[in-house]
């Protein structure tokens, strides 16, 4: 955005400071306007208080904001532009903080919560930063009953729903993907052996989107700026690892979305290589 003011070293403001003026700054944005009782209730600061807040930011922005008399209130000038940076559109619409102040309701579709047991978590951490390798009991979903395996763990990953954990198996000689939840139980940790390197983990495939070839030129339009996509495609950065997973979330394994892969030859191959890679393995319906 341009003649935006310069945005304030962090380390220059405190951090309750901070949250204050970034409070005030898309205050103005959103809703044109900025009250000190507002300040004052949303923070549980002083009168003084906010009046120094409010003088700091116009020192911080000038230009920014003025007073009116008749509202009592701090409004927007017309050339305002954010302190902090472009604000985002999706932390304002999720703020609890900014609720009142919405002109109209929002409502987030529920979903299941997917959560990952922080227990399990601290105990793969801990092996981890220990180096030693974990006994777990593990569920998969091709095999009706649990089986022990040692592991190593190696990376977290997620596809935007679900962590998932990358580790070395040492029984099988691979590398795994495995879910926390169907870690089912530990029974004991030893010094890991050294584990290869992930070549899966480690490359990184593009992933190029384009609008869907079945659409018109004024909904390619709206994809387009949706994705925001440049030269009619977007493109992703995607650790081999995690492309199915990817492709998955995306519903790009499915021919009736609204973007296509664009190079689906190019990852079609990958996946390929994946599945041969591990042919007989426990490559499960995740």
């Amino acid at each position: 955005m341009t003649d935006a003011p310069p945005t304030p070293a962090s380390h220059d403001l405190r951090w309750s400071q901070e949250a204050r003026l970034r409070a005030i700054d898309q205050a103005a944005f959103w809703d044109g306007r900025v009250n000190r009782s507002e300040l004052i209730r949303r923070f549980g600061i002083s009168v003084p208080q906010a009046t120094i807040d409010l003088r700091d930011y116009q020192t911080l922005a000038p230009g920014n904001l003025r007073y009116d008399t008749r509202e009592k209130a701090y409004l927007a000038e017309e050339g305002f532009r954010p302190l902090f940076g472009e604000p985002s559109a999706e932390a304002w619409l999720l703020d609890a903080g900014a609720e009142e102040a919405r002109p109209l309701p929002v409502v987030v579709t529920p979903r299941p919560e997917r959560r990952v047991d922080p227990w399990v978590l601290r105990r793969v951490v801990q092996a981890k930063r220990a180096g030693l390798a974990l006994r777990v009991l593990y569920q998969t979903m091709d095999q009706p009953e649990p089986s022990w395996r040692w592991i190593s763990p190696m990376a977290f990953g997620s596809d935007g729903v679900r962590w998932h954990l990358r580790a070395w198996n040492h029984d099988t000689g691979r590398h795994e993907d495995m879910l926390f939840p169907r870690m089912v139980a530990f029974d004991g940790e030893r010094p890991a052996d050294a584990a290869p390197v992930d070549e899966v983990w480690e490359r990184v495939v593009s992933v190029r989107l384009r609008p869907a070839g079945r659409l018109s030129e004024g909904q390619r339009r709206v994809i387009e700026a949706d994705y925001q996509m440049v030269g009619g495609e977007a493109r992703l950065e995607v650790r081999a690892a995690l492309l199915w997973l990817f492709l998955r979330r995306m519903r790009l394994d499915r021919e009736d979305g609204l973007v296509e892969v664009a190079n689906r030859a190019e990852l079609v191959e990958v996946l390929e290589g994946l599945k041969a890679r591990f042919q007989g393995g426990d490559v499960e319906r995740r």
